[in-house]
């Protein structure tokens, strides 16, 4: 039986959960998706501005995960004034929140989505969640805890799917399981502090790391960059002159501030789908 998870504006289950940002989920008949989240599953549904859910769930959890409590028309407007290519983004999917998630979760998953297409990485994610992960109720497999893949091998990961970043995972894994990387002493770093720290891992460059602090530690200032991001920014805001991952650091900073990685996500998702700037 449905019953009510949030009534508000200013969030769309699909440009949310479809925008790059997740990769545990799934949509099912009736417009329907299901959210793992760890041990956590939810299934949830919209029907204009509110958002349904089926069956027992965290709900404090969830809205954290949703990002449910914070004021995004007052975000929408303060990018959107004085900036016409933002506000036709922001207009084209303004449904994006940017999802609270968990640290171990977003480190893997941006390991395997390096030189990687959506569909493959939740592909390997399913993969990795079905050999390690704890059955869920109701179907599906809960995320893998670093504790499930200890002694998992380069190999194994390989064999998998998951190809040179095999390595990366196993690294990853390992450091984690010595206790260098609890969330709690992660949190206190300063942004540049915390990607350093991340970037110690065998992998994680700055795109990486840079994902992970946006989705998972809500440092709002960062602006993750990629093919289809530089190629957006570059076309929309610089004719069509390519910059590098310095200067777009610089650029996105100065123009959107605090604010840069909500802009980026509604930038990515608008030139994703419109293919702005390919070919």
């Amino acid at each position: 039986m449905e019953k009510v998870f949030w009534d508000g504006p200013d969030f769309s289950l699909s440009q949310t959960l479809e925008c790059g940002q997740c990769f545990c989920y799934r949509k099912k008949e009736d417009n329907l998706y299901t959210v793992i989240s760890g041990q956590r599953k939810i299934t949830l549904g919209q029907a204009g501005d509110s958002i349904l859910f089926y069956g027992d769930a965290d709900i404090p959890y969830w809205k954290e995960y949703f990002d449910v409590e914070r004021d995004y028309q007052k975000i929408k407007q303060k990018l959107s004034g004085g900036d016409p290519v933002l506000a036709e983004a922001i207009t084209f999917a303004p449904g994006i929140r940017i999802l609270k998630q968990d640290f171990f979760e977003m480190l893997l998953s941006f390991i395997l989505s390096q030189n990687n297409h959506i569909p493959r990485i939740r592909g390997l994610i399913q993969r990795l969640s079905a050999a390690y992960g704890t059955p869920l109720a109701e179907g599906g497999y809960s995320f893998p805890a670093p504790t499930q893949l200890f002694g998992v091998s380069e190999d194994t990961y390989r064999q998998l799917g998951c190809g040179f970043r095999g390595r990366y995972l196993a690294d990853a894994v390992e450091k984690v399981l010595a206790g260098g990387f609890m969330p709690e002493d992660l949190e206190k770093l300063s942004t540049e502090d915390l990607r350093q720290r991340l970037m110690s891992i065998c992998g994680v460059g700055q795109k990486v790391a840079d994902c992970i602090l946006l989705f998972s530690f809500g440092r709002y200032e960062v602006f993750p960059m990629d093919v289809w991001i530089n190629r957006v920014y570059s076309h929309a805001y610089c004719d069509g002159k390519k910059l590098s991952p310095k200067e777009l650091q610089a650029e996105a900073a100065k123009r959107f501030g605090t604010y840069a990685g909500f802009a980026q996500q509604y930038l990515f998702y608008y030139g994703r789908e419109k293919k702005i700037g390919k070919g």
